[in-house]
């Protein structure tokens, strides 16, 4: 079984893939089969990819956790906030499956000493479902995408490491097929020497691939996905992203023949830190969605709220592009003492120390800090405390976390929106297949078919190839919600994976 990409789609379809066949490799199978090897592959240096720097969480619906809290869910819930938050140009079995799997997929976790027990409610969602560590005792960064990360890296580099082979520096440059097209029996790869800079070429046979590369959010080379399906007003538009993220995944399944959906709905998420140092970097550290969910507001470059800071991502962005004339600080981020310390006050500290957030003692600061009128800014929270009390304001928001006051400890960040996330992607079903069109179909045609796939009768399984996490389109629609990528991640890689071990044994 060959694996492509590191990040927690990669990892999860790994270790199912073992767990999967440990389960059932006895009796007849032990037999007739050798246990699976598994290649995991991944192109740069180290393992994590976009999921590392993953801090609002992951979501679930019905967990233990929530119920510990108190907090009453429900899949219907679940299932139309993400339906509404995608403009229902998601594809119905995909969301079934993505919410009806997301207690097991967060409790699954578990263990690995992942105790998921801090809850956020974040943009887009009606119920607190963002799963998160519990901020540690001694005041360090708790950032949930590393600790996950770190935890299944661990367990496949210690416990599984006489099953799983991992080649770093290593980029897949071709699947391979049978002579008809209609399976994948490998790989053809280039691995880099980072010493010598040499590389060497090579093929690797496989009975199942799993496609984990992740998505197009960085893909500005000769064969940009973004420069073709996004608007051209993105090349302006900085990055989360890591460079690594050009959307390979993509263009090699294309490439043997899998559809694509939904290539055009790209998420600009609404913010982006601006570290004041160095202002015009094209990529950006996130400022994580739960900073909002934990209190924080947004402010223009006039002092005035314009939004409902808990809408879904694409509103937030528009609102934040229609209504922030400064070019270089698109808007203020300002959160409280409160919020800070029931969000990370570790990681709080961490964007502190690197220049993303600026700790301020009482409202006049943060007036010098922002050349915002302080009398305006005393205004403006004062409206706010006085729709924290009526349990609604003018843009819709009805979740007021925590109110403010002049003297407060202000955590003060200026942000801009910035492209964060491609929900377009291979075309895959409910259990993890990457699909074809029933007849034969042109790379350039599939490419530039810029629309979601509703009925996926007219699409068949590429055999052998499995798909999971941001390579993959179609479960979120035209906008992600907070929390469902690493969702999608642990959901789909369970499923490509289990499916991968199932049809080699």
């Amino acid at each position: 079984i060959v694996v492509i990409g590191s990040g927690l789609a990669g990892l999860t379809a790994t270790i199912e893939a073992y767990q999967t066949a440990k389960k059932i490799y006895k009796d007849e199978i032990e037999k007739n089969h050798s246990f699976p090897k598994i290649y995991l592959i991944e192109k740069e240096k180290s393992i994590g990819g976009n999921s590392a720097k993953a801090t609002s969480g992951i979501n679930g619906a019905l967990t233990k956790y929530q119920k510990e809290l108190g907090i009453e869910d429900s899949l219907e819930q679940f299932s139309k906030d993400t339906l509404v938050s995608g403009g229902n140009l998601n594809v119905p079995s995909l969301v079934n499956t993505l919410v009806h799997d997301s207690k097991d997929a967060v409790e699954w976790l578990s263990q690995f000493n992942l105790i998921l027990s801090a809850i956020s409610q974040c943009g887009g969602h009606e119920i607190p479902r963002t799963h998160r560590q519990a901020p540690r005792a001694d005041g360090k960064p708790s950032p949930v995408g590393w600790n996950i990360i770190s935890a299944l890296k661990n367990y496949i580099q210690n416990d599984l490491k006489d099953n799983v082979e991992i080649l770093f520096n290593t980029r897949v440059q071709n699947i391979l097929t049978n002579d008809d097209g209609s399976k994948v029996i490998g790989v053809q790869y280039e691995t880099t020497n980072l010493e010598t800079k040499e590389t060497k070429q090579d093929t690797l046979a496989a009975d199942a691939i799993i496609l984990a590369s992740g998505g197009y959010a960085h893909d500005w080379t000769d064969t940009s996905l973004l420069r073709r399906f996004g608007e051209k007003s993105l090349e302006n538009v900085p990055t989360t992203n890591g460079p690594f993220a050009t959307g390979d995944g993509v263009k090699m399944g294309t490439a043997i023949g899998a559809a694509v959906v939904n290539m055009d709905k790209v998420q600009v998420h609404p913010t982006g830190f601006i570290k004041l140092a160095d202002p015009f970097n094209p990529t950006k550290f996130l400022a994580p969605e739960a900073l909002r969910g934990y209190g924080g507001i947004l402010l223009n470059s006039e002092g005035q709220r314009f939004v409902n800071e808990l809408s879904t991502r694409d509103l937030v962005s528009e609102a934040i592009f229609k209504n922030c004339s400064n070019k270089i600080v698109r808007a203020w981020l300002i959160m409280n003492e409160e919020g800070a310390k029931a969000f990370d006050i570790g990681s709080i500290n961490f964007y502190a120390k690197v220049g993303n957030i600026h700790i301020i003692d009482g409202v006049e600061k943060v007036a010098e800090l922002t050349n915002i009128p302080v009398d305006t800014l005393k205004a403006t929270i004062k409206k706010y405390n006085e729709d924290a009390d009526k349990g609604f304001d003018e843009f819709g928001k009805t979740k007021f976390p925590f109110k403010f006051a002049d003297d407060n400890k202000f955590y003060v960040s200026a942000i801009t929106p910035s492209i964060h996330y491609t929900m377009g992607g291979l075309a895959v079903n409910s259990v993890g297949e990457i699909l074809k069109p029933r007849n034969k179909v042109e790379v350039s045609e599939l490419l530039n078919t810029p629309t979601t796939v509703d009925d996926q009768v007219d699409l068949k399984p590429v055999l052998a190839l499995y798909g999971a996490g941001e390579v993959t389109g179609g479960v979120h629609g035209k906008n992600r919600l907070a929390g469902n990528s690493l969702l999608e991640c642990a959901v789909f890689g369970r499923q490509a994976g289990r499916r991968a071990a199932e049809s080699v044994l």
